[in-house]
């Protein structure tokens, strides 16, 4: 091998080790990218003020058993809102001891532990009052909480707050992130 030729090789051996490196970080960077958007990013169409969209239910209705033998039961689909940088999901969970909700929000913008669904939701039951919760039940978690948001399983008059006459019921939730109101709706 020829003297004048070794640096040369091992030039361009530490060259294409360079561009090897530059590579291997390059997808690193777009790897960690891709993984951190897909943790609670969000696109707000209501830039943060007003109502924002809701998506879902896949089916809205869905009444189980008869009207007569059973309570009015609405899909158990789950609804997605977001605005604000936040995501809020809610499940129906159902009527057992009164309505139950999962709620799920997600951000990384907001920290959401301050947010009191006891004071800031209510339910609707065929466009009648708002119906304040009994229960919200959401351990602190920065920019993921979870807890089932619960209301009394009568009205103010003693009859069955979701009965089997029962149409529509819309959740709504007022003012986290700067979002007026967020408002889920089934049909029974």
């Amino acid at each position: 091998m020829n003297r004048a030729s070794v640096p040369l090789a091992k030039r361009s051996s530490a060259h294409r080790g360079g561009r090897l490196a530059a590579g291997f970080m390059a997808a690193c960077a777009v790897f960690a990218g891709l993984l951190l958007s897909g943790c609670g990013a969000t696109t707000s169409s209501a830039a943060g003020t007003g109502s924002a969209p809701v998506t879902g239910p896949s089916s809205t209705s869905s009444a189980l058993g008869s009207a007569a033998s059973k309570p009015a039961q609405p899909s158990a689909a789950t609804q997605t809102n977001d605005g604000g940088q936040v995501t809020v999901e809610v499940t129906w969970k159902g009527t057992s001891a009164g309505p139950v909700f999962d709620v799920t929000m997600n951000t990384h913008a907001v920290d959401l532990d301050s947010y009191d669904l006891r004071q800031l939701a209510s339910l609707r039951v065929d466009g009648g009052p708002d119906i304040k919760p009994v229960d919200w039940t959401a351990p602190k978690g920065g920019h993921h909480r979870e807890g089932n948001l619960a209301f009394p399983a009568q009205a103010a008059d003693g009859s069955l707050l979701i009965g089997p006459t029962t149409q529509t019921i819309a959740l709504v939730v007022r003012n986290v992130a700067g979002v007026a109101e967020r408002s889920f709706a089934w049909n029974a």
